[in-house]
């Protein structure tokens, strides 16, 4: 049988309340009192029920974490700043890793049941209506990759990255460019195909909509968008990736159609995830801080659930932090 705090009590030969006491380091317990209940304690191997003591103070130290995909390697860096902002301050973390809307709706409802003390949502396919209905309840929620106006959110300049991108392929001599897309649901699909239009638009050209091929981020999409952008008769001389994942998977398409990157034609994608340094050729990119969006998303939800523990409120914020241009070999530039 596991042991309790009444088997506590016993041994050190004090009373429930003032095992609790020391436990929970309340009021003033005498020093010979408090080591003869710690003794008890380490005796008898007792350990503290989390969910009794949850329900007691009203806190889990828990933060839920719902992500798209958790082996992406974007995605896994963003774990890894909410991992770390989370553990500074002694908050644990749990993970929902589940591509499906249904699924993301199916953890939105656990996490909101008391399990954890505030959240995390990045890249989801959820209604603004079904998040406030979470922070109506008390879960503070902080968003990435997406944009509700009156939740706190955190993004980066998609737009700008495009833009700086595209003017790099035409500052090589690219004219015919075109676009392998994402999913629709986030904003930095649209923000970057519209930076992409823009860019042209501003050197006289347009974007045809058959060099639009739909891919959706994730592993293997963009080797068949790829494919179907080889096979037009005016086949595109650059091709932009709405992420690295899906630009290394149209590097490879292009090798197994028989042709050369960047001699035959220029791939570049957009996050600037590890692998985009050690593919052939290296590739690349719009580099953007993965680790940073993760920590300061973490670090904003803590401060919420802080503050209104102290009675105070903090207003909704969106933050888009930089992004900047990494320029490898897939391009045809001469870098290393």
């Amino acid at each position: 049988m596991p042991v309790t705090i009444f088997d506590v009590a016993e041994r050190a030969g004090v009373s429930i309340s003032t095992v609790s006491r020391v436990l929970n380091n309340r009021d003033r317990v005498h020093a010979a009192t408090r080591e003869r209940v710690l003794e008890a304690v380490r005796e008898l191997g007792y350990q503290r029920n989390a969910l009794a003591q949850s329900l007691a103070t009203q806190q889990t130290n828990m933060m839920g974490l719902v992500i798209p995909m958790v082996n992406d390697p974007f995605f896994f860096e963003i774990v890894r700043g909410v991992e770390d902002a989370a553990t500074a301050k002694d908050y644990s973390l749990l993970i929902a890793s589940q591509p499906y809307p249904a699924q993301e709706h199916r953890y939105l409802n656990l996490f909101r049941r008391g399990y954890v003390d505030a959240m995390v949502l990045i890249a989801a396919d959820i209604q603004e209506h079904e998040v406030k209905q979470v922070i109506e309840q008390g879960v503070p929620v902080v968003l990435v990759q997406q944009y509700h106006d009156s939740i706190p959110s955190f993004g980066v300049d998609n737009y700008g990255g495009a833009h700086m991108m595209v003017r790099h392929l035409l500052d090589l001599g690219y004219r015919r460019i075109a676009y392998i897309t994402g999913t629709d649901y986030t904003i930095d699909n649209a923000e970057r195909l519209r930076g992409l239009r823009d860019c042209l638009a501003e050197h006289g050209l347009d974007l045809p909509d058959t060099y639009i091929a739909r891919g959706d981020y994730r592993h293997g999409s963009g080797y068949d968008a790829m494919k179907l952008l080889l096979q037009l008769p005016d086949r595109p001389e650059a091709v932009f990736a709405a992420n690295d994942q899906m630009a290394l998977d149209a590097i490879r398409a292009t090798k197994d159609y028989g042709l050369h990157v960047p001699g035959d034609i220029a791939v570049v994608g957009f996050d600037d995830i590890s692998l985009a340094h050690y593919v052939d050729p290296p590739l690349t990119t719009v580099a953007q801080p993965a680790y940073e969006l993760g920590y300061q998303s973490a670090s904003l939800a803590l401060e919420i659930v802080n503050t209104r523990r102290n009675g105070c409120r903090i207003e909704p914020k969106h933050v888009n932090l930089p992004t900047r241009l990494v320029v490898r070999r897939s391009c045809g530039a001469n870098a290393k």
